[in-house]
């Protein structure tokens, strides 16, 4: 009886943890207008600047366009490295010291009340749901490099550098 009681305890707690994400609703439904309050300030040149951290990132992942209002073309899939080089190499060009953000700043500029994909859709429009490279590195060995997952916006470390994966551009505020 005792065992029974532990483990109907122990499916109840797993299933109840489970269930969380699944309750949120989608952000296209619950972020239903621009002028909702959002944390960012908006440029037309397609960056947004965070107003608390004053962080820029770039309002569509490398590669792609942002055009009225909207990211268009592909995003870039590039291994870890390879979105390290073409930061530094967007850095040399612009003057600017554009980077990969880390996990923290990458999950900074998702959403918490809503997911597929965890971002507001009118400061960050047409994200992907995927794992996107951060510049931080995997607590375990050299090989693997962390990533955040816009469905919900959880950091996982354990992606093997190698993978071609998309990405966002930060820097720092001025």
């Amino acid at each position: 009886m005792t065992k029974s009681l532990f483990a109907l305890s122990i499916a109840s707690f797993l299933l109840a943890g489970c269930g969380s994400q699944r309750d949120l609703p989608d952000c296209s439904e619950a972020i239903e207008t621009r002028l909702e309050p959002h944390g960012f300030e908006l440029f037309d040149s397609g960056y947004a600047q965070n107003k608390d951290s004053k962080l820029f990132a770039t309002r569509c992942a490398a590669g792609q366009v942002f055009r009225n209002y909207r990211c268009t073309g592909d995003s870039l899939k590039m291994s870890w490295d390879d979105a390290v080089a073409y930061a530094a190499e967007v850095s040399d060009k612009s003057g600017e010291a554009w980077r990969l953000p880390n996990y923290q700043e990458m999950q900074s500029l998702l959403v918490k009340q809503c997911i597929n994909p965890a971002a507001n859709p009118f400061v960050f429009p047409d994200m992907e749901v995927t794992n996107f490279w951060t510049a931080s590195k995997g607590w375990h060995q050299d090989r693997f490099r962390c990533a955040v997952y816009s469905y919900q916006g959880r950091a996982f470390c354990r992606h093997d550098r190698e993978l071609e994966q998309p990405f966002f551009l930060v820097r720092d505020g001025d």
